[in-house]
């Protein structure tokens, strides 16, 4: 019984008949176990030609992967599928999140750049101030004092900003915090002119005549800017029709 034949090269057994290794492709001819290699080579005059077999090239062997490499390939494609989520998700948040009602397309633009300053610091109190704002400006009281509040939580002198929350409340028909906090408001600043005439406002709504005249007559005498003036005056000519008198004497003020 003939031996197997086991290749040189790569060390797989082959069939005792085989010409080349199947593994790798080596020549098995006159290769160790092959008999025929022992044979006495013929020698030129004998009668018989002499054959020098040609060389049959070699099959390269598979190469293994680079583990490094594909472990960078790895961890691109996770980074890639990563981001790939993390804009599909942003981009739906964004797409669900309600519009600021009554925002015009630059409020909106203004309000969402606001936000996300807001979002990363919280502590903001220029952002804060000023979405709160544009709140106001649109009309979007509720949320409006939410970060009016905070403004004055973070910075509690932003007199403004308590007068503006009182606001706020009056539009939202809580007339007993609006007038607390126009009341703090003149706490910190006595002549502060929006809180007088807002005051003035908060007293006629309820029909306290005398009392809404008072601040109307201080905010007048507070030095109000030209687009407050005839307002004012408006609105102290008809109380006085209410009440049948002339304003009250401004209080002297400590």
């Amino acid at each position: 019984m003939s031996e197997s034949l086991r290749c040189p090269d790569c060390g797989r057994v082959n069939e005792p008949d085989a010409l080349e290794c199947v593994q790798c492709g080596f020549p098995l001819k006159g290769a160790p176990g092959d008999t025929a290699a022992h044979a006495p080579s013929p020698t030129a005059g004998s009668g018989t030609p002499v054959v020098i077999p040609r060389p049959r090239p070699r099959r390269p062997r598979p190469q293994r992967a680079d583990n490094t490499v594909l472990s960078l390939w790895l961890v691109f494609g996770t980074i890639a599928a990563l981001v790939v989520v993390w804009v599909a998700v942003n981009s739906n948040v964004n797409r669900v999140k309600p519009p600021v009602q009554g925002a015009s397309p630059a409020q909106q633009e203004n309000v969402d750049s606001l936000l996300a300053i807001v979002q990363r610091d919280s502590t903001d109190v220029a952002a804060r101030n000023e979405l709160a704002d544009v709140l106001y400006d649109t009309g979007n009281w509720s949320d409006a004092i939410v970060h009016y509040r905070a403004t004055v939580r973070l910075d509690s002198t932003r007199v403004p900003a308590i007068v503006d929350m009182g606001v706020c409340y009056f539009n939202l028909s809580d007339t007993e915090e609006a007038e607390r906090l126009f009341k703090l408001a003149l706490v910190k600043d006595p002549h502060q002119v929006v809180a007088l005439f807002n005051l003035g406002i908060l007293y006629e709504s309820r029909k306290q005549w005398k009392e809404s005249l008072r601040y109307y007559h201080e905010a007048m005498q507070s030095n109000p800017p030209p687009t407050m003036q005839q307002p004012l005056q408006d609105h102290m000519l008809q109380v006085m029709k209410q009440v049948g008198a002339s304003a009250p004497p401004l209080p002297s003020v400590k």
